[in-house]
């Protein structure tokens, strides 16, 4: 058995990359350019920033999120009980193109990330974007895409589970039509972060 070490390489300028942590983003100190560390290479990824919505004299630090845009198809569903319950409650099925935001930093604790995950799928954050990471620094990104997709599938089960009745049957499909990185602006608090979209 051989082993083979390769230097990970820009995905645009081919200079030697370098991480001191497990981070799947990796930034050229010779271009700036960010690179996507996937199946043990590197390549170019579509990736935002947004900007916060207010300053603050504290420094930012931005947290990677995967956007997944998937189509929800449902063929079938059977709910028991709960229909004026779903009336009233106002909630809309996640039907047709939906957008789902994963945070994909294990360094932010789960209370966090498990609220903002639902929160920000369902209520989408206006942002705007910005060119550069602003008075703050990037938060180390360790989900990979495929996990990601996992648990955008996870929260539309999760939804549909939480909407009023119980259900019983649920057959759908769940195409995934386009990925991307985005950095959303928190502040450190002391129970964790606070968003700053």
């Amino acid at each position: 058995m051989s082993l083979i070490l390769q230097q990970l390489k820009c995905s645009a300028c081919g200079a030697p990359l370098k991480s001191k942590e497990r981070d799947r983003m990796l930034i050229c100190s010779h271009c700036g350019t960010l690179s996507l560390f996937a199946e043990g290479r590197t390549c170019p990824v579509d990736f935002s920033i947004a900007a916060p919505k207010t300053e603050s004299i504290d420094p930012a630090v931005y947290i990677p999120f995967w956007v997944v845009e998937a189509d929800v198809a449902v063929s079938h569903e059977k709910i028991s009980g709960g229909g004026i319950s779903r009336k009233i409650s106002g909630k809309d099925r996640m039907r047709g193109m939906q957008t789902f935001y994963i945070c994909a930093a294990d360094a932010v604790p789960e209370e966090n990330s498990r609220v903002w995950n639902m929160e920000l799928t369902i209520n989408q954050p206006e942002l705007t974007l910005i060119p550069e990471f602003k008075n703050g620094e990037r938060m180390v990104m360790t989900m990979d895409k495929e996990t990601a997709v996992n648990n955008a599938e996870f929260i539309f089960l999760r939804y549909e589970t939480e909407i009023p009745g119980t259900l019983q049957e649920l057959d759908y499909d769940f195409r995934v039509k386009s990925t991307k990185v985005l950095y959303l602006p928190a502040y450190k608090k002391s129970s964790g972060y606070q968003l700053g979209v």
